[in-house]
């Protein structure tokens, strides 16, 4: 049985690749400084171990490959620090996890990369051939990731891509210090459970969004594939929602919540979202994986009882 490392896994998104590895036959490796997400309870424990470490000193582990999902998501305003040091605490462990794998014989790593890359893009598919843009530093770290994994794939021979996110929603999403905002999803699920109210801000407005799980399941495609033509895949749902009919379906299943809309004048004075959405071909041509979860009042409901704890608790 083969084995991968999940660096971050103790993340909203990081926990949620070991579960989708885990239940797809791997030996996981989970790594994390600590392990404060219930989604650890959750795994497969058969084929989940806790390794408890950083980036910058991970032990020696015998594996066939090595997701990187820690990352940093907060500002420098939210962390308290300078852009430079926000910018250090991407690259610097991208670097150390990279020097690893060289190290240790991994055969293929895939990093997580995200549509912060883009400023604005045009309101539709968007592929991986657009150039990036980025504006935040974090958008910057990960435009650094992406075209660090092609040089060293197309340079340096190293079997490494990236996968690159767009909106993720999902079960164990909760805020923390690495990661103060939550998606908008998941917003709105922790205020139906504490407020007893979701206020839409921009009803009409379609937006993508792909289920967590599903992150896990197609990069286990590209850690399956005999091979892969390029160094950077959109891993994205193809469908689209607008903001309406998801706080609504999370309305069927909060008892009494409240939806607050905009006015007319407030509607016509926001901005049009700035991005579009991935398309998610390059990769269901290299790998064949095309079986992604639509949004559902069943899906949202498993993501609801998830948080309820947690909520319960704050």
């Amino acid at each position: 049985m083969k084995r991968v490392i999940v660096t971050g896994a103790n993340g909203f998104v990081g926990s949620n690749i070991v579960s989708a590895l885990a239940q797809d036959g791997w030996l996981v490796s989970a790594l994390d400084r600590e392990f404060d997400n219930p989604a650890v309870a959750t795994w497969n424990q058969n084929h989940v171990e806790r390794v408890r470490a950083s980036c910058a000193a991970m032990p020696s582990i015998p594996a066939d490959a090595l997701v990187h999902a820690a990352f940093v998501t907060a500002t420098p305003e939210e962390r308290g620090e300078s852009p430079e040091d926000n910018l250090r605490a991407n690259v610097v462990p991208l670097l150390q996890v990279m020097e690893y794998v060289e190290a240790e014989g991994i055969r293929r790593s895939v990093y997580i990369s995200s549509n912060a890359v883009f400023r604005q893009t045009p309101a539709t598919l968007v592929d991986e051939m657009r150039p990036p843009d980025p504006l935040g530093v974090y958008g910057v770290a990960k435009t650094m990731m992406e075209h660090t994994v092609d040089a060293m794939r197309h340079l340096h021979g190293r079997d490494m891509v990236c996968a690159r996110l767009g909106g993720v929603y999902g079960s164990f999403e909760y805020a923390r210090a690495t990661r103060p905002k939550l998606s908008m999803v998941g917003q709105m699920m922790q205020d139906a459970l504490s407020k007893g109210e979701i206020v839409v801000s921009s009803p009409a407005e379609v937006r993508q969004w792909t289920l967590a799980m599903d992150i896990g399941r197609a990069i286990a495609a590209l850690l399956g594939a005999d091979a892969l033509n390029h160094s950077l895949y959109n891993l994205a749902n193809g469908e689209r929602k607008s903001d309406l009919e998801i706080a609504r379906m999370i309305q069927s299943l909060v008892e009494g919540l409240r939806l607050r809309l905009p006015s007319a004048n407030e509607s016509a004075a926001r901005s049009p979202a700035k991005l579009g959405w991935l398309d998610n071909s390059r990769l269901r041509r290299d790998t064949g994986f095309d079986d992604w979860t639509a949004m559902s009042q069943e899906v949202l409901a498993r993501a609801l009882t998830s948080l309820a704890g947690q909520v319960g608790d704050a």
